[in-house]
């Protein structure tokens, strides 16, 4: 039987928990041996004392598991810490029920994005929540906002790390999103994503979090998004940073 420290436990346990993700619900004990590199009695191990735990749970008729209800109480404190998520649920719902288009709240985490909240679209048949949803701040229009307010070093450097092709992160695309305020995505074909992303500051005048706007290009076009989406999540964004103490100039 494989000896393993407390720290490398530790560290292994939460390599299993991150196989989760939206598109991987249910992992099973081979899946997580492979990723850790280790003999399926140890994975299988580690997976049972995170089920005692209720951070993992049986997946119904398999062998495999999914996450547990235990994460729940975890979660839930996490995004408690966050008064931004209290102030901009409510408006976001609103700003959907306006315009008829998704809106989410993501925050700046470290140099990353993570979405707290989303108000999907009525027109929306098949949901696709973003809530918990982690990625570069040079990926996506919200990214992109975020990043463009970011001290001069660490856009150097995630610019730098980003693929060559990756859009909109060129000096003078950012200068220009901090001059206007705002970032926009328009996208070719019918499906691409058309929308806007606008920030949140903080008391202190800083930007915190930002709120994203939009919808597929068959129902939301480019002068939609510039005479109809970007005035109202302004709106949104100055709301909620109004309610976090700051006070425009």
């Amino acid at each position: 039987m494989e000896q393993i420290s407390g720290c490398q436990a530790v560290e292994r346990a939460i390599t299993i928990l991150e196989l989760f993700d939206e598109h991987r619900t249910v992992v099973g004990v081979g899946d997580a041996a492979k990723a850790l590199g280790v003999h399926r009695s140890t994975a299988s191990r580690l997976m049972a004392t995170l089920e005692r735990r209720g951070l993992l749970e049986q997946a119904e008729g398999s062998a495999s598991f999914r996450l547990g209800l235990g994460l729940v109480p975890l979660a839930g404190f996490v995004l408690n810490r966050f008064p931004v998520r209290a102030q901009a649920g409510q408006v976001l719902r609103e700003l959907r029920d306006a315009t008829g288009e998704t809106a989410w709240l993501g925050v700046l985490d470290a140099h990353k994005i993570t979405y707290l909240d989303q108000a999907s679209s009525r027109h929306v048949t098949v949901n696709v929540d973003w809530v918990g949803v982690r990625h570069e701040l040079t990926e996506g229009v919200t990214g992109r906002l975020l990043l463009a307010y970011q001290p001069g070093d660490v856009i150097d450097r995630l610019v730098a790390e980003a693929p060559a092709d990756a859009p909109g992160l060129s000096d003078t695309e950012l200068a220009q999103v901090r001059r206007q305020g705002h970032a926009i995505r328009i996208s070719e074909g019918e499906d691409g994503y058309c929308g806007v992303a606008v920030p949140i500051r903080d008391a202190g005048g800083m930007v915190v979090a930002a709120i994203a706007l939009g919808g597929p290009r068959f129902r939301v076009s480019e002068q939609r998004v510039r005479d109809e989406l970007l005035p109202a999540a302004l709106n949104a964004a100055a709301r909620v940073s109004e309610a976090l103490g700051h006070r425009a100039a």
